[in-house]
């Protein structure tokens, strides 16, 4: 399953694209690292950018030994990051209108 075609999906079908099993994505969610839709595991509902994210986070813990407490305030900064990056984008196009 190409994780670019996948508007959203389940905890199952989750573990089966990334394939983390359910205890560690419970632990990503309990961490707030990604915010499923939904009120319970059994009707969770996972996003292509949650998809992006859970598998981040999972390299982050095992290749940098990052506890998961690090890993949230980490990927929220990269998040951050990512949108002063844009709006920086956006308003350097804006201004170039008149320049």
């Amino acid at each position: 399953m190409n994780e670019l075609s996948v508007e959203a999906v389940g905890l199952e079908e989750l573990c089966e694209i990334t394939l983390i099993p359910a205890q560690i994505i419970y632990t990503i969610v309990e961490f707030g690292i990604v915010e499923p839709q939904g009120q319970s595991p059994d009707n969770w509902r996972f996003d292509n950018h949650q998809i992006a994210i859970t598998r981040k986070a999972l390299r982050l813990h095992q290749d940098l030994e990052i506890d998961w407490a690090g890993i949230a305030l980490a990927i929220s900064l990269i998040e951050e990051l990512e949108q002063l990056r844009d709006a920086n984008r956006a308003l350097r196009h804006r201004l170039k209108h008149f320049g």
